[in-house]
């Protein structure tokens, strides 16, 4: 068990690094299941239509996470090996990559934003119409307004990953808790028209939004440039990448950006082909999704702590310890997910009481947290694996583990049991969240291989 469980300094700087980040993505998290339950106020219509928009715009957030990824393995490295120049030539590799992102995203999302709601917005067996049109309506009001927050929302993707990959993780914190309260504040009034402001209903949440996004890229690029941080200094001075450093960044960046795109692009398939069964289950997936949210504040924080202390330890040539590392972070994820394991699956009967929706909305609600309750131990061993083949630069492996089987196994068996079946809604996603069981033993063997661990300052190195 030595191997992994580690020691008081190791779990110290473990907190360290990892805290903060569950703070701010658990206080996101928690105003966003507040925002879910103030849409679900006015009507189960408004909460499909926002949820599949936000299933969309999930799509085009996974596509920056990946985008910026790739240069962001070099910046955990760099910074690592104290090489600042390399550093200041991967930030503006990510400044190229933030622009195109946002300028494909935007347009795409204008021009087909209505064929992408009505996909998913099937009534239920029954009702009149096969489109439910209120829920689209909805849909494309918020879709559309969140949309033109892309630009706002690149920046703050651009900054706050770079904090994070140089250890400042307290500073995205500081700057998502104030915007998310903003987002709060917003949210009661625009949506309800409260103090006199117009009633917006989803409108007034995709508002809010925006605000709170303006706010946070205000707070990140102040502290930047007021505390002359290492990768804002001389940046568009001297607007330069080494071509061959560049082609080196994009050769890792490219897997990472399909692999994501692929991967969110498979839930929002595997969600379609659940839609098919009615918006009723659309609602109820949301509620789930949604409340199961706060209890995955431990994903993103396993990254960012697997990129400093795994990525970091590469980039120094210390590679028997980045395993170590490796070993004991895996471990602790899935001790943490475990305990958060049993707190949903008690909560589960009761958080969908917060919603004006149906009570078979609410069963099916409580019982499709059960499953994500009971499997999440083998999530957070998956995402560890994923995001250690990441930190050493293994990214066709990491696209085959993540994207490929998405695609290969989890998709068809969705879309056959759904829509060419009649089982049950609760025994298909059963089936298709169960097979991540599978993946994780192809993932214990990725990992003992511990090909992995490698210093891409030294083996990738552009000269």
């Amino acid at each position: 068990m030595k191997k992994f469980i580690g020691s008081k300094a190791f779990y110290k700087e473990v907190f360290a690094i990892i805290l903060p980040i569950m703070i701010q993505q658990g206080i996101t998290t928690f105003v966003g299941l507040l925002d879910n339950i103030m849409v679900g106020q006015l009507n189960g219509d408004a909460i499909s239509g926002v949820a599949i928009a936000n299933q969309i715009m999930f799509i085009v957030t996974i596509c920056f996470i990946g985008g910026l990824a790739g240069p962001g393995i070099f910046i955990s490295q760099y910074f690592g090996a104290k090489d600042e120049k390399g550093l200041k030539e991967a930030f503006r590799a990510k400044i190229i990559l933030t622009f195109v992102i946002t300028i494909i995203s935007m347009a795409i999302l204008l021009i087909f934003k209505e064929p992408m709601i009505r996909a998913f917005a099937k009534n239920d067996v029954g009702t009149e119409g096969l489109y439910n049109e209120t829920v689209i309506s909805y849909g494309i009001q918020y879709l559309t307004i969140m949309t033109f927050s892309l630009p706002v929302f690149g920046i703050i993707q651009l900054f706050a990953s770079t904090f994070r990959e140089i250890k400042e993780t307290k500073v995205p914190m500081f700057a998502g808790i104030v915007a998310v309260l903003v987002n709060l504040s917003f949210n009661s009034v625009l949506i309800f028209g409260l103090l006199g402001a117009p009633r917006l209903e989803v409108r007034g949440a995709a508002i809010a939004t925006i605000i709170a996004r303006i706010v946070e890229v205000s707070i990140l690029i102040y502290i930047a440039y007021s505390n002359k941080m290492v990768f804002t200094q001389d940046i568009f001075k001297h607007f330069k990448i080494a071509p061959k450093r560049f082609k080196v960044m994009l050769k890792k960046t490219l897997p990472l950006l399909t692999n994501e795109l692929l991967w969110s692009s498979s839930t929002t398939v595997i969600l379609f082909a659940y839609a098919q069964r009615g918006t009723s289950v659309v609602e109820a997936f949301t509620i789930s999704n949604t409340v199961s949210n706060l209890f995955f504040i431990i994903f993103g924080a396993l990254a960012t702590g697997i990129s400093v202390m795994v990525g970091n330890e590469l980039g120094a040539n210390q590679i028997e310890l980045a395993k170590d590392n490796a070993y004991k972070l895996l471990f602790f994820a899935i001790v943490m997910c475990l305990s958060f394991g049993v707190i949903l699956a008690g909560i589960a009967p009761f958080a969908p009481l917060l919603y004006n929706v149906t009570d078979t909305v609410r069963t099916q609600a409580t019982q499709f947290m059960w499953v994500i309750a009971s499997l999440m131990w083998i999530f957070a061993f998956n995402a560890g694996i994923f995001f250690i083949l990441r930190a050493g630069g293994m990214v066709i492996i990491t696209f085959v583990f993540d994207a490929l089987f998405a695609w290969v196994v989890a998709v068809p068996i969705a879309i056959l049991l759904s829509i060419y079946t009649d089982l049950p809604i609760l025994l298909i996603y059963i089936i298709v969240e169960g097979v991540s069981v599978f993946k994780g033993l192809f993932g214990i063997h990725l990992i003992k291989d511990g090909k992995w661990a490698r210093n891409l300052t030294q083996h990738e190195s552009p000269f």
